[in-house]
């Protein structure tokens, strides 16, 4: 009797030593299961096997095993960690950020930017780390472009290091003078911009014209009614007054030079009804 109760307790241990585990823990976000799991129970020591996602590796098989019910890591420290893409290169005249994170691995994505005065060739700017390395080509920055400029009319650029028609680069400036008897009618240089454009409008040479002016006292003595540069203005002062400086003006390109203008005498006498005034002029 004591034999048999012995053989009973024994076999009960072993029963409750031995429990089969139902099937193992579903995928998870980086592990797939392997293999077909389609038995109700599976016994003790069974070994289940799992892989790494895309994108994914490990160091080492990752396995669970049947144990008491349970299913148990056979290596706990062995997990699936993001696989590297490596360095994601740089680019000239440019540069990139991570837009996460601060490692090149699976998921992570490298946006680049260019430099001032520099643009992207085409419309992807960003690599992303896939599972078999980084996807599109390193981007391309090149220097933002100005298109040519002619020629004023009655003038010239001095300052062009390019030939006519040619593109023009962001910084570069160009400048302008006119022929003689010409003046620009706006700023003398333009520069190549950070957009693509000119900082302003290309300016026009102007004929230099001086219209014939009013002199207070005073009368041209020409009938012309403009006048070229250079060319000179004759007039002459009203009785009682005098030239300021001379009896001509040059006509330059701002304006005439000295300007015309006669000044007062400090007097003559005039009787008047038999008084006698001090007239100012």
């Amino acid at each position: 009797m004591a034999l048999q109760s012995a053989c009973f307790l024994t076999g009960l241990i072993l029963v409750l030593l031995f429990i089969d585990c139902k099937e193992p823990p579903p995928n998870t976000q980086t592990e797939i299961l392997s293999g077909s799991w389609n038995d109700p129970q599976y016994a003790e020591g069974t070994q289940a096997v799992y892989k790494c996602r895309p994108g994914y590796r490990s160091f080492g098989v990752i396995a669970k095993v049947c144990r008491s019910g349970e299913w148990v890591a056979l290596h706990p420290s062995r997990i699936c960690h993001k696989r590297p893409c490596g360095y994601p290169g740089d680019t000239a005249f440019g540069s990139f950020d991570l837009e996460e994170g601060s490692e090149f691995v699976y998921g992570a994505t490298a946006i680049y930017t260019c430099n001032e005065g520099y643009k992207l060739v085409g419309e992807i700017n960003f690599r992303k780390c896939e599972a078999d390395g980084w996807t599109n080509d390193v981007p391309v920055c090149e220097v933002v472009k100005c298109l040519p400029v002619a020629e004023p009319e009655n003038g010239r650029i001095v300052s062009s290091a390019l030939e006519m028609n040619q593109e023009y680069t962001f910084g570069q400036v160009i400048r302008f003078e006119c022929n003689p008897g010409f003046m620009l009618d706006a700023a003398k240089e333009i520069h190549c911009s950070v957009d693509g454009a000119w900082s302003g409008e290309k300016p026009n040479c102007v004929e230099i014209l001086c219209n014939v002016p009013r002199i207070p006292n005073g009368q041209p003595i020409s009938l012309k009614n403009t006048y070229k540069e250079n060319e000179r203005l004759q007039y002459k002062c009203l009785r009682g007054y005098s030239y300021s400086g001379r009896a001509d003006a040059v006509c330059t390109k701002s304006g005439w030079t000295p300007p015309p203008a006669c000044k007062g005498n400090l007097s003559f006498l005039v009787r008047i009804f038999g008084c006698v005034f001090y007239q100012l002029f």
